[in-house]
């Protein structure tokens, strides 16, 4: 395995690519289909490119995903589980230099970030490794004298998990760790930008000791994402990605086929700040609120970008909010200080610098401008930009744009902030600031968002971690990820009667 030097940058050079772009049955190959030419975001240069995988090499895949199923993880015993995931989690993190290297260079990620996010990665593999002696994998309802009757929960096979270039390792083992916990077997199709984390994982994964065949690796486009979501020996498909493109999952399956699939789609999510607020501190809120929007460049599909704030405090907290903004200043991605990278490609880039030039052509108060940052004439870098005066219907306000861009709207009372934050096809995640308990509670009670976060103080606390789960709703997907319900959405139900008496 190669590791990265600790250097003043976050590595020296650019890290040795993996074998293939394919990892089949416990081997790298190379795919011979078309190619697929990267690029370097943090200067446009040319970055790792690959011929992406065919519905030849999908028909491997599958097949040997399925030998795997059927002959070795199924009948893997528990505790074998268990410890060769365990296996796995250590190793991620023995080789998180070079996994965080893929990620800072394939999408732009500042380095200290993607070394971070190894380690989320392995948590999650190491989760749910943990749960598979500590999840009942069956229940026996009541029944009558003479039979019993056994509702087990199954694996469903093999499993196809399409993830996004936004957080490529993190998303990977969000889904990894419960398929194969659960007994399934993976095919990963990762981001047509990002596939050299995911090749490396499959690696990583077959020498601490998983059979070949349970972890596969297609690094591809949309085509190879489409032969491997319609493909008939796949049991489940799980997609994270815009909501445009998981409709065209689901039209494809509707079309083809029947398949248990969980959708983890877009989101405009809404941050509401009630005016009894105040004694936080509008520091305190205003920093919360740039660090919710702007994390990962706003490149997150739970970005806070919608920020509703109560008449009373609008213009107070639109000063501290640009105030706060300005603090942050883009970095070259390889280097170990930087918090704040560029967009992480060519296309991404161009699409929120069209937003920002639509915002300001339709009227919308440009409060903070982060096209062309200073010192940045290369690359694909977008600097912080917040918008005023927006029209609550308007394309700055409904559409997830996905980059450090934010719009601030006041709203007179509590109605008022209701509406607005539920005028969204979206339905991911919402935060409410107030210390009036009863309002938080009406308020999270009647907003359309799997996940509400309601903050009554500045004091930081330990979330539930890896056993958080919740689901999305609207046009943001459905299945829940996360915590042990989140190992169930990878399981069926299956009921045997036994009829003795």
């Amino acid at each position: 395995m190669n590791s990265v030097a600790d250097t003043g940058l976050g590595f020296s050079g650019a890290p040795e690519n993996p074998e293939g772009s394919l990892f089949i049955d416990g081997a790298f190959a190379v795919a011979e289909g078309d190619l697929i030419a990267g690029s370097n975001p943090a200067d446009g240069s040319e970055g790792f490119s690959y011929p992406a995988a065919t519905a030849e090499d999908v028909e491997k895949a599958v097949s040997a995903a399925r030998r795997a199923f059927d002959e070795a993880w199924s009948e893997t015993s528990p505790g074998l589980r268990k410890r060769q995931l365990g296996n796995f989690a250590s190793a991620i993190l023995d080789n998180g230099d070079l996994l965080a290297a893929f990620d800072s260079c394939d999408t732009g990620k500042p380095i200290a970030m993607a070394l971070g996010e190894v380690s989320v990665a392995a948590g999650f593999i190491r989760y749910y490794a943990e749960a598979i002696d500590k999840i009942n994998m069956g229940e026996v309802p009541a029944t009558g004298a003479g039979m019993t009757e056994i509702q087990h929960l199954r694996p469903r096979g093999v499993v196809a998990a399409v993830v996004p270039w936004n957080f490529p390792l993190i998303n990977a083992c969000l889904k990894l760790g419960p398929a194969l916990a659960a007994g399934n077997t993976c095919i990963v199709k990762p981001a047509e930008i990002s596939p050299r984390s995911a090749l490396l994982l499959a690696k990583i994964a077959c020498e601490a000791g998983l059979p070949p065949g349970a972890f596969n690796v297609l690094a591809g486009d949309a085509t190879t994402g489409s032969e491997l979501v319609g493909h008939p020996g796949v049991d489940m498909v799980t997609f994270t990605g815009s909501t445009a493109t998981g409709k065209k999952v689901l039209t494809q399956l509707g079309a083809t086929t029947i398949k248990p699939l969980l959708l983890e789609c877009g989101g405009k999510s809404p941050e509401i700040i009630f005016e009894d607020a105040v004694n936080i501190g509008i520091p305190a809120i205003a920093a919360g609120l740039v660090a919710g929007a702007f994390w990962n460049q706003g490149q997150v599909c739970v970005a806070r970008s919608r920020i509703l704030v109560q008449e009373s405090l609008y213009l107070q907290l639109r000063e501290a909010i640009v105030a706060e903004a300005q603090k942050i200043q883009p970095g070259h991605p390889q280097d170990k200080n930087t918090t704040f990278g560029p967009m992480a490609c060519a296309s991404q880039y161009a699409r929120v610098i069209e937003y920002i030039d639509r915002g300001v052509e339709e009227g919308a108060e440009l409060l903070l401008d982060g096209r062309s940052p200073e010192g940045f004439d290369a690359g694909y870098f977008i600097g912080p930009t917040i918008f005023g005066g927006v029209d609550p219907h308007g394309c700055l306000a409904q559409d997830e744009i996905f980059g450090p861009v934010i719009v601030l709207m006041p709203f007179s009372d509590e109605a008022e902030a209701l509406a607005l934050a539920n005028d969204t096809d979206y339905g991911l995640a919402a935060t409410v600031w107030t210390r009036d308990l009863a309002k938080s509670q009406r308020m999270a009670r009647h907003i359309n968002a799997g996940k509400i976060r309601l903050v009554s103080t500045a004091a930081g606390a330990e979330p539930a971690g890896f056993n958080h789960s919740a689901e999305p709703c609207g046009q943001s997907g459905f299945g829940v990820e996360g915590g042990l319900e989140g190992m169930r959405s990878y399981l069926r139900r299956q009921s045997v009667e036994h009829i003795y008496g």
